[in-house]
């Protein structure tokens, strides 16, 4: 399999996989607490549910949370 993006040389692909997955983790835990942070203000009554609709839009999560609404136009 030749991917046009696929680097040949192990020790460099490893270090591309290694950092990409650093950041995957990191970019995972910001979103855990951002997660955490809204439903936390919902379940208080800070945000109202059009406000968690348009901050879960922003953060393109809308779609997780409407499944049905995945591809629909």
């Amino acid at each position: 399999m030749n991917h046009r993006l696929m680097v040949s040389d192990p020790a460099i692909r490893k270090q591309l996989q290694l950092a990409g997955l650093r950041f995957m983790y990191s970019r995972s835990m910001w979103l855990a607490s951002e997660a955490r942070v809204i439903g936390i203000k919902l379940k208080n009554n800070k945000l109202s549910s059009s406000e968690v609709d348009q901050k879960l839009e922003e953060l393109g999560a809308l779609d997780l949370v409407y499944p049905e609404l995945m591809g629909a136009e």
